[in-house]
């Protein structure tokens, strides 16, 4: 590549900070403009009176060696930290009581979580038929294949802890395309399960094994360094003006620290949320096609997060941490139990937990002042986990556009922004709600974009 190419990023949260670090590191001379008055956009860490807050992500499940790699890379061996060999055991709430949870089809046969009915329905799942469909929402295919019971109590919560989402609206094909890719290619998910295992140990492949980690001081150690080491120049608090395109090249101007600026280049990579994408000064023509996109729910939530003395927690909290079904009518929508998956989360002699608020099923319920949302956490934490008292600390966040929901239908949003990208050279989409929603997801996605721009003509 040669070193006169230019790029500019719109959005300076993980996945504009990671595309941005590995293009400069190939040559580009990239610029990196952020909104707000510091990088990292919802990753924050602080540790405040010996309890380490996480404003949101408060784990990283790395689920590539290409995620792990560019970790070692920019020199984070030594401040990464593995989960508890305990976290891989989840807890889900049924009838009012704490109980494992089953992580697999089979590990659902032999749990008493389930009933018999449910178990002989799911011993069926091999001889369900594929529906032909070419989308599909989570609850539609749970219960196909597997039952009601199992999608109630079981992966119904899953879509709670992990897009904060509504099940009956999420897309099975773009929020697990794994699952999804199961039934389409070998008609079942136990019997693809097996067959996908055989011919991987037949032609020698071995899956990557995916690895939960933090880091000593917290998630935005990851961002913070991504900052700190890149060679691109990153602009904070940059109020954009303009955005331009003519013969192949892309203009941005805007405005910092008092003065007017302008970046002229041969790349665009935009990396804010869907909201923030339509608010930008895009040229009229595209600016209609991009309101022609269709548009994504973003849920609210806040996350709580609550310390107690040792004595003051009757469960062992020997998990990741519960999760709690729409059906049990609570008013949180699940916990982390923070201590117990990492060290030095909670001062000597105490534990921390992480609470999550309102999603897509219960809107209202992310609104509660501090207050009102300790209150209604001791009550469902005092039940559930036998915690009494008052908590010795309690820090909230709320976020009003939390997590993007990959609803039935999404594959219609990321079409017509690949045929925006395949319109306009030199542009790309790099955000949250492409490939995943998780940190290691918007690494690869990352990755995969700066790959793509360094594999253009002229690079």
């Amino acid at each position: 590549m040669t070193g006169s190419r230019k790029i500019t990023i719109i959005g300076a949260g993980l996945s504009g900070l990671a595309t941005g670090w590995r293009l400069a590191q190939d040559g580009a001379e990239v610029t990196i403009l952020e909104r707000s008055d510091s990088t990292g956009g919802v990753i924050r860490s602080e540790r405040v009176d010996g309890f380490l807050c996480e404003a949101a992500p408060n784990s990283m499940l790395i689920k590539s060696a290409t995620a792990e790699s560019f970790l070692y890379e920019l020199g984070l061996r030594d401040e990464i930290v593995d989960s508890n060999p305990v976290a891989d055991k989840r807890f889900l709430v049924k009838n009012g009581r704490v109980v494992p949870l089953p992580m697999s089809p089979m590990g659902g046969v032999k749990t008493p979580l389930y009933s018999l009915r449910a178990k002989f329905r799911l011993l069926a799942e091999p001889f369900i038929r594929k529906s032909g469909l070419q989308d599909e929402s989570v609850a539609s295919f749970v219960t196909r294949r597997m039952g009601r019971e199992f999608l109630d109590y079981g992966i119904a919560s899953l879509v709670s802890g992990i897009y904060a989402g509504d099940p009956e609206k999420l897309s099975m094909r773009h929020a697990f395309p794994k699952v999804w890719n199961l039934e389409d290619r070998y008609g079942s998910l136990i019997g693809g399960a097996v067959k996908l295992g055989r011919e991987r140990k037949r032609t020698g492949e071995t899956p990557y094994k995916s690895r939960m980690i933090a880091f000593r001081d917290g998630i935005q150690t990851l961002t913070r360094r991504l900052t700190d080491t890149s060679q691109a120049r990153v602009v904070t608090a940059a109020q954009i003006n303009a955005i331009e395109h003519s013969d192949g090249h892309w203009t941005v101007r805007w405005r910092s620290a008092g003065s007017d600026h302008e970046a002229r280049s041969d790349a665009l990579v935009v990396s804010v949320g869907e909201t923030d994408l339509r608010g930008l000064p895009w040229p009229p023509d595209l600016a209609d096609r991009l309101d022609a996109v269709p548009r994504l729910e973003y849920p609210p939530v806040t996350t709580l997060v609550l310390g107690f003395r040792c004595e003051q927690v009757t469960h062992a909290l020997d998990g990741f941490g519960m999760l709690i079904p729409l059906k049990e009518r609570r008013r949180i929508l699940g916990a982390i139990f923070s201590s117990t998956i990492f060290p030095d989360r909670a001062p000597d002699g105490h534990v921390s937990l992480m609470i999550f608020m309102g999603g897509a099923t219960m809107p209202d319920a992310a609104k509660a002042s501090l207050e009102d949302a300790v209150s209604l956490a001791r009550g469902e934490l005092a039940d559930l986990l036998g915690i009494s008292g008052e908590p010795v600390f309690a820090k909230s966040v709320h976020w009003p556009l939390a997590i993007p929901q990959y609803n039935v239908g999404h594959g219609d949003f990321l079409a017509a922004l690949e045929s925006i990208e395949r319109d306009r050279s030199g542009l790309a989409f790099c955000a949250n709600y492409r490939g995943g929603p998780g940190l290691s997801d918007c690494l690869d996605s990352a990755l995969r974009t700066a790959s793509g721009i360094l594999d253009q003509k002229g690079a």
